[in-house]
């Protein structure tokens, strides 16, 4: 993929205060933390809940499916072996972390950027949650329930056309995120399992509960199917597009949170490989 910079140009005095401008959202934010910040993780859940019945379900839009837990089938040798053959395949970019303690117990190419496909859309539409104060319309809810849980790119372009990368970067220093592109459709694996770690805590000052139901209702993946049938907690997002295939997941698992995601390129992943990965990589690191 390549893209045209244009050569540059003398600053100007205006050019300057333009890019002033632009920083300033992101030059507030580090003034003054989040009320979310101090606030315990209890006060922060009711805060989210009450929100999620305010504004979400006081607008009409509703959730379309029900929320459901990982299956619980076998994880044979033979997906094992796909796992340790290609836990170090270039290919590949990973991250493991536990989101009630922060530490990181896997990751591999972590930083890399990948070309998202669908991944993105739960930041996208956290983007556009945060610029207007969870104050969304009924149609930009309804939008964001169609893009989490069934990834419709209509739904997608609709909350896109809704923001801006000055919205993206206030979005990400605001909430100490790596520095991705959200909207051009760049991010690594770091960036996901941060965001899971922001949504799983109530970190986001809007919409957290909302993302999280969406998330737990995605109709797609393949980890979730080698997960114990005892994790009810479960969610996250898919992406595909040409030679690129990702899966992550966060959930609960004996009581404590993780965050797994994979992304992959080079048409890694044709067959189960995802599923396979994603389960070695629960197995090994997280059960």
């Amino acid at each position: 993929m390549s893209e045209d910079v244009p050569h540059a140009l003398p600053e100007t005095r205006r050019t300057w205060l333009q890019r002033g401008l632009l920083a300033l959202p992101a030059a507030l934010a580090g003034c003054a933390a989040p009320a979310t910040s101090v606030m315990g993780f209890s006060a922060r859940r009711s805060r989210a809940q009450w929100e999620y019945h305010n504004r979400f379900l006081a607008s009409g839009a509703r959730l379309r499916f029900r929320s459901h837990s990982a299956h619980g089938r076998p994880y044979t040798a033979g997906m094992e072996y796909v796992y340790r053959t290609h836990k170090r395949d270039p290919r590949v970019g990973y991250a493991v972390k536990n989101l009630a303690t922060g530490r990181y117990l896997a990751e591999f190419q972590a930083d890399r950027l990948f070309m998202g496909g669908s991944m993105p859309k739960p930041a996208v539409a956290a983007v556009l949650l945060e610029k207007r104060r969870g104050n969304l319309t009924r149609d930009e809810f309804q939008h964001i329930v169609y893009a989490c849980d069934q990834s419709i790119n209509a739904s997608w372009f609709y909350l896109m056309a809704r923001i801006t990368p000055a919205d993206e970067q206030y979005f990400e220093q605001k909430y100490r995120l790596p520095n991705v592109q959200i909207i051009n459709n760049w991010q690594s694996p770091r960036f996901y399992a941060e965001f899971y770690e922001r949504c799983v805590n109530y970190r986001l000052e809007y919409g957290c509960e909302l993302l999280l139901e969406a998330m737990r209702r995605d109709q797609y993946g393949l980890g979730r199917w080698v997960m114990p049938a005892s994790i009810t907690y479960i969610g996250g997002k898919t992406g595909n597009y040409g030679e690129w295939d990702h899966e992550s997941l966060f959930f609960y698992y004996r009581n404590t949170p993780y965050a797994i995601v994979l992304y992959t390129r080079g048409n890694f992943a044709p067959g189960n490989q995802l599923g396979c990965m994603m389960g070695g990589l629960f197995r090994e690191y997280c059960a």
